[in-house]
């Protein structure tokens, strides 16, 4: 058995990258420019691991090998399109998010994307807006249970101009009044 006298030292000698595991995306875009660019402004916006695929196919097996927490697909590639791969992807890693980046926008993409498991279709020309829908996939928000934000109440701050009054034993001044008048006796059947 090994002893380590300081270990301090050794700990500082190991890169941090060991004890903590970075978030990992897989970019699948057949265009080698775009993956760069796309590759760069992930890593320039926060500290995300980057797995590449060129193709549909290359894209299902480096998603079973790397398990990445996201997953982006282009939609026109060889081999097999975004579509495709999504549905093969799902059907290996169903909790794996897919997002798809591609040039042919339209509401028919949007809708085949959502039937073969992706999220959220954007457009090439804004592929900016990856990074905060990556952020929230990620950071997810807790969900908000309407019941349980119904039965809470703030607390009695001295300033609220509601304030409850103790109880007293003193009658009211007047009675309430009665909104519905009493039957009368000719009335009465």
């Amino acid at each position: 058995m090994l002893e380590c006298r300081n270990s301090s030292a050794v700990r500082a000698q190991v890169p941090v990258a060991l004890f903590t595991m970075l978030p990992r995306i897989l970019i699948a875009d057949d265009n080698a420019i775009f993956r760069k660019a796309l590759r760069q402004l992930l890593e320039g916006a926060d500290h995300w691991e980057i797995v590449e695929a060129k193709g549909g196919d290359e894209a299902v097996t480096k998603s079973v090998e790397a398990r990445p927490n996201v997953i982006i697909l282009d939609l026109a590639m060889p081999d097999k399109d975004g579509f495709a791969a999504a549905r093969d992807i799902s059907a290996l890693l169903p909790a794996a998010p897919i997002l798809m980046c591609t040039l042919h926008m339209s509401p028919l993409v949007e809708a085949e994307a959502l039937k073969s498991g992706i999220r959220k279709v954007f457009s090439k020309t804004d592929s900016s807006l990856l990074v905060p829908a990556i952020r929230q996939l990620l950071n997810p928000e807790p969900p908000t249970d309407q019941s349980a934000v119904l039965e809470t109440t703030p607390p009695t701050v001295a300033t609220d101009p509601v304030v409850a009054a103790p109880p007293s034993d003193t009658v009211p001044s007047e009675a309430p009044s009665d909104p519905v008048p009493p039957a009368s006796p000719e009335n009465a059947a």
